[in-house]
């Protein structure tokens, strides 16, 4: 006979038919159209400052005499071959070392670039749906499917703004947040709360997780019907 953390796991690795709704739920939330717009905006305009900065320096004079030494290089092959090396080094027509401070300084600035690539790329392909009791979210790589109904969940808030989110975790590599509102965006439709609420009632937990299941979804519920609860969330 199975013990009920046994069948707890066993729910967690197996969603049941019966679960799983063949039509989606769309849920209305995720980043306002302000960050769909300035972030990728914002990107652009770093990756164009960045292009112009570099031509501009790879045009330089003082790039070019770095990378090819002074003017006069150019005609050593006129001086007798016994003195060439010694006027090469006289000059410095080796390159210097600007040109690995370059590349360092070029590859410091693609740090930037990649993060705000990523982060545009995220806010733009943000969704969340409910599939029944299987919430997936699309992140900007790859989406994550979450069972609500039998996965660990708890209401929290981020430090400073406040913004709430439901906590999922399924396993220690299977964790994520459904956040109920972004810094710009109104608080989640009611009909979307309850249809959360819903999915993460309608599965059996072990002890305390099923507790803390059941305060989760009352809280939703009450985001979902209460006008003070939502204006304060």
């Amino acid at each position: 006979m199975l013990s009920p953390s046994q069948v707890w796991a066993q729910e967690h690795q197996i969603y049941s038919l019966d679960r799983v709704a063949t039509s989606s739920l769309r849920l209305h939330v995720g980043p306002s159209v302000l960050a769909k717009t300035a972030i990728p905006a914002t990107t652009l305009l770093i990756l164009l400052y960045l292009a112009i900065s570099a031509l501009t320096l790879v045009q330089s004079s003082t790039f070019q005499e770095a990378l090819h030494g002074p003017v006069l290089c150019e005609y050593i092959p006129d001086a007798p071959p016994r003195r060439q090396e010694e006027i090469r080094n006289y000059l410095g027509c080796e390159a210097s070392s600007a040109l690995v401070l370059f590349a360092g300084v070029a590859a410091i600035g693609l740090v930037p670039v990649f993060a705000m690539t990523y982060l545009s790329v995220r806010v733009l392909r943000f969704r969340a749906d409910l599939f029944g009791t299987v919430l997936v979210i699309q992140g900007a790589l790859k989406s994550k499917r979450f069972g609500l109904s039998t996965a660990y969940v708890r209401l929290d808030a981020t430090s400073g703004r406040r913004i709430p989110y439901l906590q999922i975790v399924e396993s220690a590599s299977a964790s994520g947040r459904l956040y109920l509102r972004d810094v710009h965006t109104p608080l989640m439709p009611a009909g979307d709360l309850l249809a959360v609420a819903e999915a993460i009632e309608s599965g059996r937990r072990p002890e305390p997780f099923a507790g803390q299941a059941i305060q989760t979804a009352m809280a939703l519920r009450r985001l979902a019907s209460d006008p003070l609860a939502r204006s304060s969330a």
